[in-house]
């Protein structure tokens, strides 16, 4: 059943500021990804295509943390000014997500701040990790009272996975690598009291969280019999997931059914990784063939979730 009379938004949507010899190696007009990844007119056209009204224009997941800070800051000024130049060009067609130095936490804040402020993006999107330390490492506290001040949309997206030593083949450190690195940054910011010191803070995680929605049992028994995992938190971690949101990129629709049931139709957002091969090519047909939420619930997820978050009028 389509639902009418939504704006739909996908909050999970790349883009690549700047044509590198490297870049036009790699994203041929032959390849699923096209010159979209550039181009906003080809980009529109296949919103328009799958039914997408607006996306959340965020870079791709090559975030630079590995890079001198100052080095850093001027890459993540330079991305940011040329989303929020697209933005204020397509208004009715994209909002902005910067991008950020996390390996200097107070210059990350002071970036987000302007990106918010001056550029009038919506929120920021970050890495599952910063050079392999999680995203509960107390010198990252500066940048998450900003965002939370700023009442920042944060989308995590996996970067820099775990165990990558061991997915050199078939494609793994996408298809397992990715949602791992995912799950370890929730359980990261469960356990290490994140959510506990900043209860404001709205975090979106990408390809729908990973394995975490599908082990919380695991992580909730955890808490009950050990004790590691009340070193930090108060609270049973099933308390710190009814702050959590989700994309809808599962790819598989049992479990796309179980996420809503199990987190929520508030707290799941329409995400389809475009434009690259992993992509869901359709997510707005993927969320109006689901038969077990009603359409009230489909048009939380579908855009009326985002505009909240994201401030969409």
């Amino acid at each position: 059943m389509v639902i009418e009379k939504t704006k739909v938004v996908d909050i999970h949507a790349h883009i690549i500021a700047k044509k590198t010899p490297e870049d036009l190696a790699r994203y041929q007009p032959s390849t699923i990804y096209r010159l979209s990844i550039y181009n906003p007119e080809m980009r529109i056209r296949d919103m328009e295509e799958t039914g997408v009204a607006v996306q959340a224009l965020s870079v791709r997941p090559r975030f630079g943390y590995e890079l001198d800070s100052e080095i850093a800051v001027v890459i993540s000024r330079a991305q940011n000014e040329m989303i929020a130049k697209l933005v204020s060009k397509y208004p009715d067609r994209f909002v902005g997500l910067a991008t950020v130095p996390l390996q200097d936490p107070q210059a990350a804040a002071d970036e987000l701040d302007r990106a918010m402020i001056t550029l009038d993006m919506k929120g920021v999107e970050i890495g599952s990790n910063v050079n392999g330390k999680n995203l509960d490492a107390p010198e990252l506290w500066p940048f998450y009272e900003k965002a939370q001040e700023l009442e920042a949309f944060i989308f995590v997206h996996p970067t820099n996975v775990a165990g990558i030593d061991r997915m050199q083949k078939y494609h793994l450190g996408n298809l397992i690598g990715n949602p791992l690195d995912t799950s370890l940054a929730i359980a990261s910011l469960i356990f290490g009291g994140v959510l506990e010191s900043f209860p404001r803070l709205k975090f979106c995680f990408a390809h729908a969280g990973g394995f975490a929605p599908y082990q919380r049992g695991r992580l909730e028994h955890g808490f009950k019999v050990r004790p590691e995992c009340k070193e930090v938190i108060s609270k049973p971690p099933s308390e710190y997931f009814k702050l959590l949101y989700f994309d809808t990129i599962t790819h598989y629709t049992p479990a796309l059914r179980y996420l809503i049931e199990s987190v929520g139709s508030d707290h799941v957002l329409l995400g389809s990784d475009y434009p690259f091969d992993m992509a869901d090519p359709d997510p707005v047909s993927t969320v109006n063939c689901l038969e077990s939420i009603s359409s009230t619930e489909k048009r939380k997820v579908l855009g009326e979730n985002a505009a909240k978050l994201l401030r969409i009028n």
